[in-house]
């Protein structure tokens, strides 16, 4: 890549000549030469120089270096004509080719699809040798990570007629090392059956189960050993190093992990400070840890935990509880205080409501059992967020809180990802009864953002003719109390005889308790049987006519 300046030497002399107290030069018109595909106005919206401006090349090498800087070309010269009482100035570029086509060649235990998701060459960008090595080594990582160490990958880049370039990537895959088997070094306390278990790199007894070598993993797994320790006492344990040999002659990894355990410590007290609200007692059965046992970081989390989700049950979601754990080194001992800070009861003092395209704000804010200004609670955040999932209306909901202005109060974020709620559904078929058979379903169970369900039903045939459209409102007065109506006709055609049925309900349904509902329905109906079979019984004749029947 180049970037120059060239001037016409014959255009500079009459400046010269002129000598100083002459006008000064004046550009007179600017052009660019060499441009395919990138517009003029493209460039020229970059320099500083304009039509009318004095003739600075000071100004001139700064607005070749951005031309250079759009990052379309691999050289820019300028070029200085004589014109029309002043100067015309050029800028003559090269323009750097575009990717026409990215091609991969000797990908055989990896598609090719999969294999352009991990680049970021994208077809019509300009060509960039930087991008390319990027997109190489991104390559390079993905088949490392499915265990494929001794690939090898070459970048070629094909200059096609009409200067742009094709990029291929051959690849020689070489094997795929696999885990032939994981050896613990250091360990007593554990078994290395145990540490086995933890890790997620695995060994595997068969050839066709045998893991796959993954450096992150490893690494990963190191993390996970030290947790095993920590959780049965351990806790000066530490992974001291992780080797892996390859045997290239059997495509074979061998991992070696060398531990160092340290003593194991046990429980001697645990203490509770600082509780006013509630009693120590109800505290302490929250704690999993018990004086003897074995120290466990994992139970100890599980007791801050408890003690936090026992707090916010009453309001305190400002409460603090700080472990302070001390060793006793020839006993074998660790101490645990925990120190707790209750804090005020903590109010709502705002609920966000995000993610909601097409649902009205309303019908989310609704189902949140708190508003602003209530006292705040863990079980009624979950509780809202359950409500929220139990509508249907929401591929994801997220509730969250954040600090408020003040200690005593907190932020709500509820963040919803929706998803299509409504439904449409053709259909046919052939019964023996009925003959040929059409049925259309449509249906949306939030119609309009409102919260509103609604449906239509209809199949219709030889033999039978049915419709059915229902409506339900949930919330009847912004009170949580839905109703809705179905009316349906049903037409039904017999050997013997013809039967009608037209009619509606009327529903209501209320909640009472969390998680339990009453239900009232009415149902109105008109049955007809008619055009009954000369031949038919006496019993069937007597049906003949309208029926209404009331229902509750």
């Amino acid at each position: 890549m180049f970037l120059s300046i060239f001037f016409v030497v014959a255009a500079l002399l009459p400046a010269v000549a002129r000598g100083q107290g002459q006008p000064q030069i004046i550009v007179k018109d600017l052009a660019v030469e060499g441009n395919r595909r990138v517009q003029e106005a493209v460039i020229l919206g970059r320099v500083q120089t304009k039509v009318g401006s004095p003739f600075a090349p000071a100004r001139l090498s700064e607005d070749i270096r951005a031309i250079f800087g759009l990052g379309y070309f691999d050289d820019v010269q300028l070029k200085v004509d004589d014109f029309e009482g002043g100067v015309k100035v050029t800028f003559v570029v090269v323009e750097r080719p575009f990717i026409r086509d990215v091609d991969f060649v000797g990908n055989k235990k990896i598609d090719t699809k999969t294999l352009q998701e991990k680049i970021d060459l994208k077809l019509g960008s300009v060509y960039n040798p930087v991008d390319v090595q990027k997109a190489l080594e991104a390559l390079k990582s993905h088949y490392e990570e499915e265990g494929y160490y001794e690939v090898q990958l070459t970048p070629e880049t094909e200059k096609l007629p009409d200067a742009d370039v094709r990029i291929v990537f051959r690849i020689a895959e070489g094997r795929r090392l696999t885990i032939d088997k994981i050896v613990i070094e250091g360990n007593s306390g554990l078994s290395a059956k145990q540490i086995k278990a933890v890790m997620q790199t695995q060994e595997r007894y068969y050839f066709i189960l045998r893991g796959v070598a993954h450096r992150q993993r490893l690494d990963q797994d190191g993390d996970l050993i030290t947790q095993l320790y920590n959780d049965h006492g351990y806790i000066q344990a530490r992974v001291e190093s992780t080797d892996v040999q390859v045997d290239r002659e059997r495509a074979r990894v061998t991992i070696k992990i060398v531990v160092v355990e340290g003593p194991q410590f046990h429980i001697g007290s645990v203490d509770v400070t600082g509780t006013n609200v509630l009693p120590v007692e109800e505290v302490r059965r929250q704690i999993r840890l018990k004086p003897g046992d074995e120290f466990s970081r994992a139970k100890l989390r599980d007791t801050l935990d408890g003690i936090r989700a026992l707090y916010n049950a009453v309001g305190r979601a400002s409460v603090e509880v700080a472990p302070l754990v001390s060793q006793d080194t020839p006993a074998r001992k660790v101490n645990v205080t925990l120190e707790i800070t209750e804090g005020p009861e903590v109010f709502v003092e705002r609920i966000n409501i995000s993610g909601n395209v097409r649902s009205q704000e309303k019908i989310l804010r609704r189902e949140v059992p708190m508003a602003e200004g209530d006292l705040f609670t863990s079980q009624r955040l979950d509780r809202a967020r359950q409500r929220l999932v139990n509508l249907g209306y929401f591929e994801t909901v997220k509730a969250t809180t954040a600090p408020g202005s003040a200690k005593d109060k907190i932020i709500v974020n509820i963040e919803v990802t929706e998803k299509p709620t409504g439904l449409f559904s053709l259909g046919g078929g052939y019964s023996s009864v009925d003959g040929l058979l059409g049925t259309l379903d449509l249906s949306q169970r939030n119609f309009l953002g409102r919260g509103w369900e609604v449906f239509l039903k209809i199949r219709g045939g030889g033999n039978v003719q049915q419709g059915t459209i229902g409506f339900t409102e949930p919330w009847l007065f912004d009170r949580p109390l839905s109703a809705g109506f179905d009316l349906f006709n049903t037409r039904r055609v017999f050997t013997e005889y013809t039967a009608e049925s037209l009619g509606g309900d009327i529903r209501f349904s209320h909640p009472f308790f969390d998680f339990s509902r009453w239900y009232l329905n009415y149902r109105l109906t008109r049955d007809k049987i008619s055009d009954i079979r000369d031949d038919s019984s006496e019993l069937l004749r007597e049906e003949s006519g309208s029926r209404i029947t009331s229902l509750v």
